[in-house]
């Protein structure tokens, strides 16, 4: 089921949100189910909500749709929100998705395994509000994203570096002291400690100098 919302442009701490929020819901409560749509209809955010009330809906659903916030309730009939969660990570359209786990229970060591295993917050049905919620959904994709711009920003980093060593290594200086160390590294490797000698025969080991030597066969990994 969908519902649409006004919209919210920007998170706690000024990180652009969804116009539209979409979301999944795993409940298998049509009571809570409908408790949480109704909550979300008075959060001001604009939700489209899918709900779904097992493990295997959810599996096909992450499979299927790309998802801003999945919210998961932790007791199930067949499985536990742990494991549902695990769906969510292993699939690449929604492993960076906002996630919320959700239980009938104020237990501390859900909550901990909870926010060790992914999720960005954790909710209980009994102090469930609107205000909770939105505040929840809010940090949770807010989170998310943060975590995603890390990664772009630590990615786009180890591209820069990548490229100035190719550069350098194609330096006849650099490439000789390259081959010097190696050339040593190899030499004064203690006799009972693990080293590329083990798995390499010396010619696969004058093959890798002379690769590097060569500035046309040259590829940086």
């Amino acid at each position: 089921m969908f519902q649409t919302m006004t919209m919210e442009n920007a998170g706690p701490v000024g990180i652009p949100m969804p116009k539209v929020v979409k979301a999944l819901l795993l409940d298998d409560s049509n009571f809570d189910r409908a408790r949480i749509r109704r909550l979300s209809r008075k959060t001001d955010l604009a939700v489209q909500l899918d709900e779904v009330g097992s493990i295997d809906e959810m599996a096909a659903a992450v499979q299927e749709n790309s998802y801003d916030l999945i919210m998961i309730d932790y007791r199930l009939p067949v499985g536990d929100g742990l494991q549902a969660l695990n769906h969510v990570l292993r699939d690449p359209m929604n492993r960076d998705a906002g996630k919320i786990m959700i239980t009938g229970d104020a237990a501390i060591e859900t909550a901990v395994q909870a926010m060790r295993g992914g999720c960005h917050d954790f909710l209980t049905k009994e102090g469930m509000d609107v205000d909770v919620l939105r505040e929840a959904m809010l940090n949770a994709m807010t989170l998310a994203r943060q975590k995603i711009q890390l990664q772009m920003q630590s990615d786009h980093q180890r591209d820069i570096i990548r490229q100035g060593l190719i550069v350098a290594l194609q330096d006849s200086e650099v490439q000789g002291n390259v081959v010097s160390m190696l050339r040593g590294a190899l030499a004064n490797t203690p006799a009972d400690h693990p080293s590329m000698m083990a798995v390499m025969d010396p010619s696969d080991v004058d093959a890798l100098l002379a690769g590097l030597l060569d500035e046309d066969e040259f590829v940086f990994h």
